[in-house]
């Protein structure tokens, strides 16, 4: 997506890049290879006996949700649809996020305390066969990470979905590496006769990760909700407004309404001047370009207007 807004480049006619297409195609390729591993989390889950196996099961179904709606609201800067989506499609990224965070939440609760049951009366588990399937998405996150990883490194300013992939990415990697680690103690501690204590290594196991989800769920919850609320821009941004106002001072009479909003990643800032009668319109195009141009490299992803008023 890169430093210029989807309907930026939609206004000025241009088309989309190679990034966003490259990344694009990653988000398709990540998500319909969910499909397929979820099964076989699901199988491996009751053939194992894994309370963490099931745990893995419910988050890929939670992601499936989620990255569903990523996808569309992707699909929807690739198309440029500035008419149904005058301020880009940031809105469903933030929807997307949020409806993460509450579908994490309520599910992390609920794991973790069967997973607190099984801590305290243990089942025997199946470490060999679990280690298949967490092998196999840890691969695949390699993948994913270090291909997003590149897109975010040659763009300037990273979107807030590639940068909401590149840090789910990263900790997926991470923690399937540990799992597979903590599976590998616990198989060796069955192996040793110490069979209480490996079993017990499973549900820890599924407890960290239901913390894990319960802490990133309350996070994206608080991010996004604000987003989603369509709040003013913070005093910081309003400050930058004022500058931008103060600078060009002379090339107009009055200042009437102020209004800022964000919208997902986008900055919206409006403003009403007023212009002597016989202020040719061109001059107050102008003067608008050079406020945004000003403006612009404090405040990315920006949506400028100028309403002209009579003095």
């Amino acid at each position: 997506m890169g430093t210029i807004p989807a309907t930026a480049r939609a206004a000025a006619g241009a088309t989309v890049s190679d990034a966003d297409r490259r990344f694009y195609r990653l988000m398709l390729w990540g998500y319909a290879t969910l499909f397929p591993l979820m099964a076989l989390f699901v199988v491996t889950a009751v053939l194992a006996d894994s309370s963490a196996v099931i745990v893995y099961s419910v988050n890929f179904a939670i992601t499936i949700a989620v990255q569903g709606f990523s996808i569309y609201a992707m699909r929807q800067v690739m198309r440029q649809d500035s008419f149904r989506f005058p301020y880009g499609a940031g809105k469903l990224e933030n929807f997307a996020a949020f409806l993460g965070g509450v579908l994490n939440v309520p599910s992390g609760l609920y794991m973790a305390y069967g997973s607190v049951l099984l801590l305290i009366h243990p089942e025997h588990v199946r470490y060999g066969l679990c280690m298949i399937p967490v092998a196999a998405e840890a691969t695949r996150m390699f993948v994913l990470y270090t291909s997003v990883r590149r897109l975010a490194r040659r763009q300037e300013t990273p979107a807030p979905l590639l940068q909401a992939y590149l840090l789910d990415w990263r900790v997926n990697l991470l923690s399937d590496c540990g799992v597979l680690l903590a599976f590998a103690l616990g198989w060796l501690l069955v192996r040793s006769g110490i069979t209480a204590d490996g079993d017990r290594l499973d549900p820890a196991i599924a407890l960290t990760i239901c913390v894990y989800m319960v802490w990133i769920g309350v996070v994206l919850v608080r991010r996004n909700f604000r987003a989603l609320m369509d709040l003013p821009l913070p005093e910081e941004d309003q400050l930058q407004v004022m500058k931008v106002l103060a600078a060009h001072y002379a090339e107009f009479e009055t200042v009437g309404r102020l209004y800022t909003r964000a919208s997902g990643k986008e900055r919206i800032v409006e403003i009403e001047l007023g212009f002597d009668g016989r202020r040719p319109l061109e001059e107050i195009t102008a003067l608008g370009g050079r406020m945004e141009e000003s403006l612009a490299a404090a405040l990315p992803h920006l949506e400028f207007r100028v309403i002209p008023v009579a003095a």
